[in-house]
């Protein structure tokens, strides 16, 4: 491994990882190296906007340039635009916001989105994090998962709060049975989500979801939403299988 390419992917990392910046030292720190040897780093990834540093605060922040890198994978990887294909279909029929999310040990990590044009809706972000426990992405994720694999898992997280692990497991059950994945004001009382796995080579690579304010929950917007999402990771499942790729394979 080429070590000064990966203390430069690290710092990334670690800035990606934290939504109010890093200091000097903090990013030090995180990634075990010194000040001097980061700092003239730091200053060549400013010079290309891929990091800024926040004059009142002094800490990092990621920059703009990374947007444009991002944006750039969205329409020329294959994978993610017949991903966003998919996600613009659901939305278009459903109005409400579409999400991609994969596993990153036991959080949610949102890959893609297509938002809603409602001008009451939900406001994600792409590249954040939520614990998979709580989230139907992250049921989701983990349905293929036994029950020794997912309790190995959650060991660490469960003494930090409150985890109803039987009844995760029992819900993993059932998505693993067939049911749609969801999450009913968990995370957010007034928020309700709904995800559906997607397989590719015979294992979960990534999950879909639509989430909607409760509000508009219906029974029928439910029959809706879950008929639009299976028909969209179909045709994604679809296009893996034709091209033998996958986000996370």
């Amino acid at each position: 491994m080429h070590m000064p390419t990966q203390r430069v992917i690290s710092l990334l990392e670690a800035l990606a990882d934290t939504e109010h910046g890093l200091s000097l030292t903090q990013l030090a720190q995180a990634i075990g190296s010194s000040k001097g040897t980061i700092s003239p780093i730091l200053e060549t990834l400013q010079h290309h906007d891929f990091v800024r540093r926040d004059k009142l605060s002094g800490r990092y922040e990621l920059g703009r340039g990374l947007y444009l890198f991002s944006e750039g994978f969205r329409t020329q990887d294959p994978l993610m635009a017949q991903a966003q294909a998919c996600m613009r279909q659901v939305v278009d029929a459903c109005a409400e916001i579409c999400q991609l999310g994969i596993l990153s040990h036991t959080e949610v990590l949102y890959i893609a989105k297509v938002d809603s044009r409602e001008p009451i809706q939900i406001i994600s972000r792409v590249g954040s994090r939520m614990p998979a426990q709580k989230t139907a992405l992250g049921k989701a994720l983990l349905s293929q998962c036994g029950r020794d694999e997912v309790v190995a898992l959650f060991a660490g997280e469960c003494r930090e709060e409150p985890f109803d692990m039987d009844g995760f497991l029992e819900e993993l059950q059932t998505v693993r049975q067939g049911a749609i994945a969801r999450d009913l004001g968990k995370i957010n009382p007034q928020l309700h989500c709904y995800a559906v796995p997607v397989i590719h080579a015979g294992r979960v690579d990534c999950a879909m979801s639509v989430s909607l304010p409760a509000f508009r929950d219906t029974p029928e917007k439910h029959v809706q939403v879950e008929a639009e999402l299976r028909k969209a990771v179909a045709r994604l499942e679809r296009f893996m299988d034709e091209t033998h790729e996958g986000f996370c394979s």
